[in-house]
C-alpha cells in the first residue's frame, strides 16, 4: 500500500490552527482579572454590566485554564502539521526544481547545434527542385510523391522560463564557452523557484569559469538553499579535471549552523564524509555564541 501525504492540506491546517489559537488567546487574556470583558467597540468594565457583566468575567476566568492548556496542545498540533508539510514540500521542491533547472540550461546550451542542425536542413531544402512534388520509392520499387515542408528553426530559449511542474528557472549567461563541443555559452548563473500554496523554495547557483570537458562543463559552484521552514544551505563544490571534488554544506537554521563536507578521488568514485579530527563528520556552531562547538 503507497501512503501519500497530501503536504499542502497539512500546510492549511496548521494555519487554520493557528488563527484558532489566537482566538483561544483571546478568552485567556481577558481571565487575567483586571475586571474587563469584551465588547463592540473596546473592552468594558464587567461591573458596568451589572449581573451580565460578573457573569460573562466569571464564565472567562473559569474557561481560562482548561482553554490555556488546549491553547498549548493547539500549538503542538499546528507546529507538527507545518513541520510535516514542510519536510515533504521541500522534497518536491528539491526534485522539480533540479529538474526544471537541468532542462533550462540544457536548451541554453544545446541552441547552437540544434541551430546549425536547422541550417543544414534548410540548405537541403532548398535544393529541392519542387519541395511539394519530391520523389520517394517503396520496398518494392513503387514511386510515389511527396511534399516536404520547410524546415522551422528551434525556439531561442529566453534566460527565464517555467516548467511543467511549475518551478521557473532564470539563467545567466556569459561569453561563447571555449570548452564547449557545440559552441554554446557558458552559464554563469542559475536561479530556480518553486512555490506552492503558500511555501517556497528558491535555489541560486553561481558557476565559476570552464575548467574544460568532461560530458559537460567543469565548473566550481557555490548555490544557495532557501527552504519553506526558513533554513538555509549553502554548499560551495570545487572540482579538479581528473573527477576529484570537494563539496561542503553549511546549514543554517534557528541560529545554528552545522557544517557537513564530502570528497570524492575521480569522476566515478562515490561521495565519502571524511572524519574530524575527533572523528566526528558535523561541526555544529550557535551564530549567538562566541566559541563555535564542535559535536
Amino acid at each position: 500500500m503507497d501512503l501519500v501525504i497530501d503536504y499542502q492540506i497539512l500546510h492549511d491546517a496548521a494555519a487554520k490552527i493557528d488563527a484558532l489559537e489566537s482566538e483561544i488567546g483571546i478568552v485567556t487574556d481577558h481571565a487575567q482579572g483586571h475586571g474587563l470583558v469584551p465588547a463592540t467597540g473596546g473592552n468594558v468594565v464587567s461591573t458596568s454590566l451589572g449581573a451580565i457583566g460578573m457573569a460573562l468575567e466569571g464564565l472567562y476566568v473559569a474557561w481560562a485554564g482548561p482553554l490555556r492548556d488546549a491553547g498549548t496542545q493547539i500549538q503542538q498540533l499546528s507546529t507538527t502539521f507545518r513541520s510535516i508539510a514542510q519536510v515533504y514540500f521541500d522534497a518536491d521542491a528539491t526534485q522539480a526544481g533540479a529538474v526544471q533547472a537541468g532542462i533550462a540550461m540544457s536548451n541554453i546550451r544545446d541552441y547552437p547545434q540544434e541551430y546549425a542542425q536547422y541550417e543544414q536542413a534548410l540548405a537541403a531544402w532548398e535544393q529541392l527542385d519542387d519541395p511539394n512534388n519530391v520523389p520517394y520509392y517503396t520496398a518494392d520499387g513503387q514511386e510515389h510523391w511527396m511534399s516536404v515542408p520547410r524546415p522551422t528553426p528551434p525556439p531561442v530559449p529566453g534566460t527565464t522560463s517555467t516548467g511543467p511542474t511549475g518551478a521557473t528557472t532564470t539563467v545567466q549567461q556569459g561569453g561563447i564557452d571555449q570548452y564547449d563541443p557545440n559552441h554554446g555559452p557558458q552559464i554563469t548563473s542559475e536561479t530556480t523557484t518553486y512555490s506552492q500554496g503558500g511555501q517556497t523554495y528558491s535555489e541560486t547557483t553561481t558557476f565559476g569559469p570552464d575548467q574544460g570537458w568532461h560530458d559537460g562543463p567543469v565548473q566550481n559552484t557555490t548555490t544557495t538553499i532557501s527552504h519553506a521552514d526558513g533554513s538555509q544551505d549553502t554548499i560551495t563544490t570545487t572540482y579538479t579535471m581528473n573527477g576529484s571534488a570537494t563539496t561542503t554544506d553549511v546549514n543554517t537554521a534557528n541560529g545554528t549552523s552545522t557544517t557537513t563536507t564530502q570528497t570524492r578521488t575521480g569522476w566515478d568514485a562515490p561521495w565519502q564524509t571524511p572524519p574530524t579530527d575527533n572523528g566526528n563528520t558535523d561541526t555544529t556552531t550557535n551564530s549567538d555564541a562566541n566559541t563555535p562547538a564542535a559535536w
